[in-house]
């Protein structure tokens, strides 16, 4: 819990950075916040010089395990730039069977936070389509711990606990189907070295109800690696993501 709110000090920080010269210095500046849910299936995998041991967590399943979580998003505007903040902590723990009887089942306890920083650059914008382009950091605070539990061979554990910073690369590219409806597609790439790499696609719908309120719901992947060959961390996480938007 401490890491948790150090992260969500961070994303609390950066918020106050940029939306203070959107009231006291600047009003062309815009800023939107967003809080959502994001019903994610998990894959997860740790290596060890043992061996990997890896589970999967439905989507269906997520709510009832998750433990639990924090997820929203600030975004400001000003002329073609766009500075933005997601932070995404989940925790989860579950059991599932495994198969064959080498193994009676597998327990599963991991937590995850995310952090994604962006600086973007509008590079085209005509037609109700808008491109941007940028980079920025994610940083990662994983701590999981997996069990196989005795069967026919005896239990084993392995457990991975780090943080890390990625530096990123990101794309986004939008377009107003109306006046209410409006398409977000954002891809990102990030850590470009053999030990740490980290990829990320959402899309999104938009519904405006008014000139504040928006409904969002979207599609977002999020995939993972980090560490060497006999001691990594992999994780993945896909799914429906629903969400309320206010702009001020």
């Amino acid at each position: 819990m401490m890491k948790t709110a150090t992260l969500t000090g961070c994303l609390t920080a950066a918020m106050m950075t940029v939306a203070v010269p959107a009231t006291a210095q600047d009003s062309s500046w815009d800023t939107s916040f967003t809080f959502y849910l994001w019903a994610a299936e998990t894959d997860t995998s740790i290596t060890t010089p043992a061996g990997v041991i890896e589970s999967t967590l439905p989507f269906s399943e997520a709510l009832e395990n998750l433990d639990f979580a924090f997820m929203g998003a600030i975004e400001t505007r000003k002329g073609p730039w766009s500075l933005i903040g997601d932070l995404a902590y989940t925790d989860l723990a579950f059991s599932e069977p495994t198969p064959g009887t080498a193994s009676s089942g597998i327990e599963a306890d991991v937590k995850l936070q995310v952090l994604n920083l962006y600086g973007l650059y509008n590079v085209h914008s005509a037609d109700g389509l808008t491109i941007d382009v940028g980079g920025g950091a994610r940083a990662f605070d994983a701590d999981a711990t997996m069990t196989l539990l005795p069967g026919a061979a005896a239990g084993r554990s392995a457990s991975f606990n780090k943080n890390w910073v990625d530096p990123v690369i990101a794309a986004r590219f939008a377009y107003e189907i109306s006046d209410r409806w409006t398409a977000v597609g954002l891809l990102d790439y990030g850590g470009f070295r053999s030990d740490s790499e980290s990829w990320q696609v959402l899309i999104s719908a938009r519904y405006a109800i008014n000139d504040q309120w928006s409904l969002v719901g979207a599609y977002r992947y999020l995939d993972l690696k980090n560490g060497s060959s006999d001691d990594r961390f992999k994780l993945s996480q896909s799914g429906p993501v629903f969400g309320v938007r206010y702009d001020f």
